[in-house]
């Protein structure tokens, strides 16, 4: 073995112009099983990177799919889904009213009608996009007091974020705590709001109409017009501030009409954590309990569904679907052919070496009228072959490993350099195919 090693070496050596055309026929065979296998790994990293460039998104809805804003979404669906853990960045959102100059006090709460503060309930600053219309916040137009930042919206702690309209309005800065009584808005069967005043046990009292007690709120941020907030409001407070103030207060709850209501969201979007398990998902949902929108109601049906109530789910996953199923086609159609390339180069590797090493015929039977076995010759000529196609594929590595990686690229030189040994093995076999005798004859 060590001679034939030897031997092999010397073969390099000996025939430069036969060893450089096997390194340069190496060297884009090799490039042509990168770009092939390279194409399946980017395509399988493009499908599992599709949950954060092109996630599915869900929206509660109402019964008919009309509309995503201005609901009624009672807390306990909001909760199921938190508790599923299939969904990331929820966006929720509440909206109420606050009384805060002397003239909006002085309005009865049975005629109050909005007030002169509009106050929106978020969990996140994302939260102030509409789901009709989304669009990127620029959070550069926010500026927080010290110690506190786009987190305070997921604590329960009475904070705000005022506009700098609402600030100069008021004399209002940084630091400062602002206080209203704050009236819950919901909105009834037929989409119009009405307002609740955050009552608690020392003010309700029995009166539906009670005056609600001041709410004192933190002003630790405020925001520009420039932040591109679709949702209008004059202060924002953390939801669940909101909803632990109005769920802490033992009180009543009865009808839409005259009674004091539970705490409700207004909106509720999110995005999948593996969109990869949509379907699984949409069949979890109606174990949930939700609907499916576009809910047509049959003839001579009493039950007619509530337009405001959140109970269904608008899924967007159109995007999503759409470039799964361009990638998942990608990656089916190269695995496909992915035999037919790869017999394809062994082809290729087994046509060089008949061409490149049909000049070496004679030294071959020279060495077989010597008495050299046909398996020794074959031997040291695929060694010198694999050695220059092992050289060549030694050159494209770098490229190779920057543009695919280590892992990918020791998947494509294994795949050449076993597609080249076929190839070797299949070219000498057939080069060796010959009677020693009267090939020496003919040449002499």
């Amino acid at each position: 073995m060590p001679f034939t090693l030897t031997e092999a070496g010397y073969q390099l050596a000996r025939n430069k112009a036969r060893t450089l055309i096997m390194l340069c026929v190496s060297l884009l065979l090799c490039g042509c099983t990168a770009f092939y296998l390279g194409s399946i790994t980017s395509s399988q990293q493009a499908l599992s990177a599709i949950n954060e460039s092109t996630p599915a998104i869900l929206n509660i809805c109402n019964a008919y799919g009309e509309t995503r804003e201005n609901l009624v979404i009672p807390t306990v669906y909001v909760d199921l889904l938190t508790a599923s853990g299939d969904l990331r960045d929820m966006e929720l959102t509440c909206q109420a009213a606050g009384a805060y100059s002397q003239e909006a006090r002085a309005v009865s709460p049975r005629d109050f009608w909005g007030g002169d503060t509009e106050i929106l309930g978020i969990n996140c600053p994302e939260a102030l996009c509409s789901t009709e219309t989304p669009n990127a916040l620029d959070q550069r137009y926010i500026t927080y007091l010290e110690g506190y930042g786009p987190e305070l919206f997921s604590t329960n702690e009475p904070l705000c974020m005022i506009s700098e309209d609402y600030a100069g309005a008021h004399g209002l800065r940084l630091g400062d705590d602002i206080s209203m009584p704050i009236y819950l808005r919901i909105y009834d069967s037929t989409g119009m709001p009405a307002y609740f005043g955050m009552l608690d046990d020392d003010t309700w009292g029995g009166d539906d109409y009670a005056v609600p007690p001041d709410r004192t709120l933190k002003i630790a941020a405020i925001f520009t017009h420039k932040l591109g907030a679709a949702r209008a409001a004059d202060v924002c407070v953390p939801v669940g501030w909101m909803r632990e103030t109005v769920e802490s207060q033992d009180l009543p709850v009865t009808d839409y009409t005259h009674r004091l209501m539970p705490f409700y969201y207004t909106t509720c979007r999110a995005k999948l954590i593996n969109s990869m398990e949509l379907n699984t998902f949409k069949l979890k949902l109606l174990d949930m309990g939700f609907g499916i929108p576009f809910f047509f109601v049959a003839e001579h049906q009493d039950y007619v569904p509530d337009h405001v109530k959140g109970q269904s789910i608008w899924m967007e996953d159109k995007d999503f679907i759409k470039t799964a199923e361009k990638h998942a086609g990608t990656i089916r159609m190269y695995k496909t052919f992915m035999l037919p390339f790869f017999m394809v180069v062994v082809l290729l590797v087994t046509t060089a070496v008949l061409l490149v090493l049909r000049g070496a015929r004679y030294d071959m039977a020279l060495s077989l009228s010597l008495g050299r076995p046909k398996k020794t010759i074959a031997l040291v000529h695929i060694l010198s072959a694999l050695t220059a196609q092992a050289l060549g594929c030694a050159l494209a590595l770098p490229i190779i490993l920057a543009a695919l990686g280590p892992g990918v690229s020791l998947l494509v030189c294994g795949s050449f350099l076993l597609c080249a040994a076929a190839g070797d093995t299949a070219g000498l076999i057939g080069l060796l195919r010959f009677d020693p005798m009267d090939l020496l004859i003919k040449t002499d």
